[in-house]
């Protein structure tokens, strides 16, 4: 290596250091105290099913509120009562698919929930009943069994089945819930049983899982009977028995029933239509065909219009107190019907009501 090369190589040797220490100094950078983290902007699916949920939110209030104003034995007291049971639980379905979006509830702004039914609503309501603006000017009766229950048909098309309670006494009632079992089922069973009140439990196929069918075991061992409802709330989409043929309607009650008898060591004698929307027709097959019974109502305490127990309890008492006996439609799935079933139970035995057994509907309807 000559000089000039022993030169080169020095210089070189040396620069990163220089370099190193010419660098400017370097500050801590200040915190960012000012920055928020972003709130991502609702999916246009939860966006649709929140406008979706208020829409059907709405249409229920409206459809409550004509529900008490109307006489609880008229036509439109039907239609009006089984449009909202078909919107309460729209709009429960909604709500949990928006709490499985979102991870919290939703309700709607006063605004909205006010707005009325929609055009659309309306329309499927009456597309799920059959509903018809086109009145005849008489509503149609058929006669099931003299005393007892008779169907009638609603806005031209529709059938419901109408209860009678001649058969009971003044301050009897019957307790009749709907549409379990479900979590609330076992609690509701129990407050029955300790305030000496036999139910009638109306069970769905849909909810006899492994733990539904140890809830229908509970009901019995508390000394309740059990109804068939159907498999679901009657069709998968939520329409009446009236959108199955008769075989279907059969073939689905069968199996339920055979359900509930494998369940609890025998078959019920009890059968109630979702809504209350059966045909004459099929009223007369489902009794000679499978031996069950059809029940009505004549007190529907419209559960399903409120969430709030206080409301419910008193407008219950109140339409019994009106009354003076009856059969009492309640769900055993609403927490609200929960807490105010439980009161009702002391209720009746502190004002002078007796609970009497649900076989009264069998005697009733064979005239025994």
């Amino acid at each position: 290596m000559n000089k000039k090369t022993c030169i080169l190589v020095s210089i070189l040797s040396i620069v990163p250091f220089i370099s190193v220490f010419a660098q400017k100094p370097q500050l801590p950078r200040p915190p960012a105290s000012v920055e928020v983290p972003a709130v991502p902007a609702a999916s246009a699916d939860v966006t649709s099913l929140k406008a979706e949920y208020e829409e059907y939110f709405s249409a229920l209030q409206a459809y409550s509120d004509k529900a008490y104003a109307a006489p609880q034995d008229s036509p439109e007291f039907l239609e009006y009562s089984a449009a909202g049971k078909y919107l309460r639980a729209m709009v429960e379905n909604l709500s949990a698919r928006i709490k499985a979006e979102t991870g919290l509830p939703y309700q709607p702004g006063p605004a909205r929930a006010g707005a009325g039914v929609s055009a659309k609503v309306k329309a499927e309501v009456a597309g799920v009943f059959n509903f018809s603006d086109i009145r005849s000017g008489e509503t149609r009766g058929v006669p099931i069994k003299q005393g007892y229950c008779q169907v009638n048909y609603v806005k031209n098309n529709t059938p419901f089945l109408v209860q009678y309670d001649g058969f009971l006494n003044k301050g009897e009632v019957i307790l009749t819930f709907d549409d379990g079992p479900g979590p609330l089922t076992e609690e509701v069973s129990a407050s029955m049983k300790d305030g000496g009140a036999q139910a009638l439990f109306f069970v769905l196929g849909v909810n006899l899982g492994e733990n539904g069918k140890a809830r229908l075991k509970t009901e019995a061992a508390d000394g309740h009977f059990t109804g068939v409802h159907g498999y679901n709330h009657a069709t998968a989409s939520g329409k009446p028995f009236t959108a199955l043929s008769l075989e279907e309607t059969l073939k689905q009650l069968g199996s339920v029933n055979s359900s509930i008898a494998s369940t609890i060591g025998k078959k019920s004698s009890f059968f109630r239509p979702p809504y209350g929307v059966i045909s004459p027709e099929a009223v007369r097959a489902i009794y000679s065909d499978l031996g069950l019974v059809p029940v009505g109502w004549t007190i529907d305490t419209l559960d399903w219009s409120t969430k709030d127990p206080e409301t419910l309890y008193q407008n219950t008492i109140s339409m019994i107190a009106k009354r003076g006996k009856g059969i009492v439609l309640m769900h055993d799935i609403h927490p609200q019907s929960r807490t105010a079933a439980k009161r009702l139970v002391k209720w009746l035995a502190g004002n002078g009501y007796k609970v009497v057994s649900p076989e009264r509907l069998v005697q009733a309807f064979k005239g025994e």
